[in-house]
């Protein structure tokens, strides 16, 4: 059971690690439509977060998940994932923009720490993980 926790905090870190490099694309992108185009911030922030998945797919096929998942599968699956995450971000950031009294930026931060933990999930239990072995890329 130790390691498995052990695996999973550095896991977990390395998604942190990768996921600052991803929201720092997303928070330049967006901050910048807002400020110098004049953006609605739900739509900038939507646009920010298509600028961090690019960012963000590389990291963890590589780097956090190490995974042996074929990339057409793990594309299909980080697709429809990034879906989820873009649908999550969207709605709770118009929403607390609707009920909070905050600047904009701290409803994308608490949007943000949602959106994170729905994305890690799905990121570790489904799309990077290949199913099958012959769903494996061959080393």
């Amino acid at each position: 059971m130790t390691g498995f926790v052990r695996n999973e905090a550095t896991r977990l870190t390395g998604y942190v690690a990768s996921g600052l490099a991803s929201t720092g694309a997303h928070y330049v992108v967006m901050v910048a439509l807002v400020q110098w185009a004049g953006w609605w911030e739900v739509a900038a922030s939507s646009a920010g977060f298509l600028a961090g998945a690019a960012v963000k797919y590389p990291l963890n096929y590589w780097v956090v998940f190490k995974s042996s998942a074929a990339h057409g599968r793990a594309l299909v699956r980080f697709a429809i994932g990034l879906a989820v995450g873009f649908a999550l971000n969207g709605a709770i950031l118009a929403a607390l923009l609707a009920t909070l009294d905050v600047h904009y930026l701290v409803s994308q931060v608490l949007t943000t720490g949602v959106v994170t933990v729905v994305n890690y999930l799905l990121a570790r239990n489904w799309i990077f993980r290949a199913r099958r072995p012959g769903d494996e890329v061959a080393p």
